[in-house]
């Protein structure tokens, strides 16, 4: 099956993905986003073969937030081909039509298909005035495609994204990937604890974790710490491991965050405004002046040039 996909469409727009980690052995990195969410609710709605099913899901939050990992996890366990769309535009005139034509006839022949887009946001463009030709029929057809009812059970969509607030109001609207929204963010509370014990198992003081747990957690690391930032640390202290506890807090203590914290909290901002369940946000209770604010801080943000 896969010789015949990539006869059809090519090495250069589609691959198989086959993720060796799945969702049971994976830290959680988000606020709210738990192990049974996936399996006792996204799992088998994505599983459904009818209309019951999910279209799919649009993954959301800040760069090195752990994004990908935890939905490989999930594409690992879905029991079924996985797809990674790498891309279908082509610099040829006409052929972008070409090879969606392709990847419709290739979706439809196939009982049931995960399509895994990675960046969704620069994969999909918008339908306004200012945007291409080629690139508003190209985004139709895949908005069509996500809705059309024949594929409805047979053909999910996980789209992965650190900007939700660039896939087009009608790709995230209900019955595409606007059924499930689901914000990914830094971890804290007790995930951030589990985080920073995986982050030290590698160091000498693994007898005093939690008591270096303890401080790292208070004091050693910044309260918005990612889970790409825990895991650059874990390989740091994996290469050169630290024979004193002075030696661990000092390299702790040289790792500076790039400079990319404003851009962070406007992706934070977009996945929790454009989450579609409230028991995925990190306070279910969320009140409309608390949405109304994190709208005001966007339009701060974005006054400062952060998109």
């Amino acid at each position: 099956m896969e010789q015949y996909i990539q006869s059809q469409l090519g090495e250069d727009v589609v691959e198989f993905k086959k993720p060796s980690h799945i969702v049971g052995r994976t830290s959680s990195a988000s606020r709210g986003l738990k192990e049974p969410s996936l399996r006792e609710y996204m799992l088998p709605r994505l599983q459904l073969p009818d209309d019951r099913a999910l279209p799919g899901a649009a993954i959301a939050g800040p760069i090195g937030g752990g994004k990908t990992f935890i939905f490989e996890a999930l594409a690992a366990e879905l029991d079924m081909p996985v797809l990674v769309l790498k891309s279908i535009r082509s610099q040829w005139y006409g052929q972008t039509d070409v090879i969606f034509e392709r990847l419709r006839r290739v979706l439809e022949s196939l009982e049931k298909v995960a399509i895994f887009v990675d960046e969704a946001d620069t994969q999909f463009g918008g339908v306004g005035e200012g945007t291409h030709e080629t690139e508003r029929r190209l985004t139709g057809k895949i908005q069509a495609m996500m809705s059309d009812p024949r594929l409805r059970g047979r053909v999910v969509w996980l789209l992965m994204t650190a900007r939700i607030h660039l896939l087009s109001p009608d790709i995230r609207r209900p019955g595409r990937v606007g059924d499930l929204i689901i914000p990914v963010l830094d971890p804290t509370g007790e995930d951030r604890r589990q985080f920073i014990q995986w982050m030290l198992k590698p160091a000498a003081q693994a007898g005093q974790a939690e008591g270096l747990a303890q401080w790292l957690d208070a004091e050693g690391l910044p309260p918005e710490f990612s889970a790409a930032g825990f895991a650059a640390l874990r390989s740091e202290i994996k290469a050169m491991p630290p024979k004193t506890t002075e030696e661990l807090k000092a390299l702790v203590g040289d790792f500076i965050q790039p400079a990319i914290g404003p851009t962070r909290r406007y992706q934070t901002l977009q996945a929790l405004l454009n989450c579609t369940r409230r028991s995925l946000l990190p306070d279910p209770d969320v009140t409309p002046e608390q949405r109304a604010a994190w709208e005001a801080e966007i339009r701060q943000l974005e006054l400062q040039g952060i998109r």
